[in-house]
């Protein structure tokens, strides 16, 4: 399992974006509705892309509450397929941290 890699597992950037903002808007609404402060919140997710470009090994690296660390483990689960890193012309598993903004609102 490589840390870096000559080339960084990748994914449709359009639907990646799509999929986070459509499945974490449940998670933004229960948080603000249980009384989160307004604000930004990030949580770092650390995920491992396999050789075949499912994701494992998802857990969040920060948890501000409310839910969000465990939601934003849950859609990243569920996301598309990425292309593996490749090391030395192979495909490798690698691991890959991707920090996750929710902005939360005044209800």
């Amino acid at each position: 399992i490589f840390e870096k890699v000559e080339i960084a597992a990748s994914v449709n950037l359009t639907q990646w974006r799509r999929h986070l903002e459509r499945k974490l808007l449940r998670y933004i609404e229960e948080a603000a509705y249980e009384g989160m402060a307004p604000g930004q919140y990030t949580v770092n997710v650390r995920f491992l892309v396999e050789k075949d470009g499912s994701i494992s090994r998802v857990e969040a690296l920060n948890d501000p509450g409310y839910g969000l660390a465990s939601g934003a483990e849950q859609v990243v689960k569920s996301g598309p397929k990425w292309s593996p890193g490749e090391q030395n012309g192979r495909k490798v598993r690698s691991y890959h941290t991707q920090p996750i903004t929710f902005v939360i609102m005044e209800v």
